[in-house]
């Protein structure tokens, strides 16, 4: 039995130029936001100080001040989840060979990857195929009567020629559910 070189699929140039005009856009777009919030916190801070000095209310002051903050919480969990997106596009790659399927996300720490779906399936134990948000996933437990430990769930964004992966997966995999 000859031991061919895996198939590897990967996301196309075209993929990973859009993760990165994205990551890039959004990163811009979020740095001018807060430059702009920063710019007005010594206006809100002389007006709640000229308000405090009238001896009128201040909390809608207050609120300015929560939102603003909220917004730059908010926008910063934004940036790194794009930060994440663009380095799981990247780095990602599904090895195809004759004993099983392999999801491997490089740009990321092997902890890290493990928990977004890095890992290996061979075809007898995978047993379901499904779409969760913007990743595809791969659900092992395909082989009955079999106990050890707990097959990885593989997750994967975007690879070029993702037809003709799932065909391979719908084909070499006997124990694979189809559900609609």
């Amino acid at each position: 039995m000859t031991v061919g070189s895996p198939l590897v699929f990967r996301p196309s140039f075209a993929q990973r130029a859009m993760a990165v005009l994205l990551f890039a856009g959004s990163w811009l777009v979020g740095v001018r936001a807060l430059a702009q919030i920063l710019e007005r916190l010594p206006v809100l801070r002389a007006s709640l100080k000229v308000a405090e000095a009238a001896s009128e209310p201040t909390w809608s002051f207050w609120v300015a001040v929560i939102a603003a903050i909220g917004a730059v919480v908010a926008g910063s969990l934004l940036l790194i989840g794009t930060l994440l997106g663009v380095l799981l596009v990247e780095g990602s790659q599904v090895l195809v060979d004759e004993l099983g399927l392999t999801v491997e996300h490089n740009a990321l720490p092997a902890p890290l990857a493990r928990k977004l779906g890095a890992g290996r399936l061979l075809w007898k134990r995978i047993s379901r195929l499904e779409r969760s948000g913007p990743f595809f996933v791969l659900r092992g437990g395909g082989e009955p009567g079999r106990t050890g430990p707990a097959d990885p769930v593989l997750r994967f964004l975007l690879v070029d020629e993702l037809e003709r992966l799932v065909l391979m997966v719908l084909e070499r995999s006997p124990n694979l559910k189809h559900e609609d």
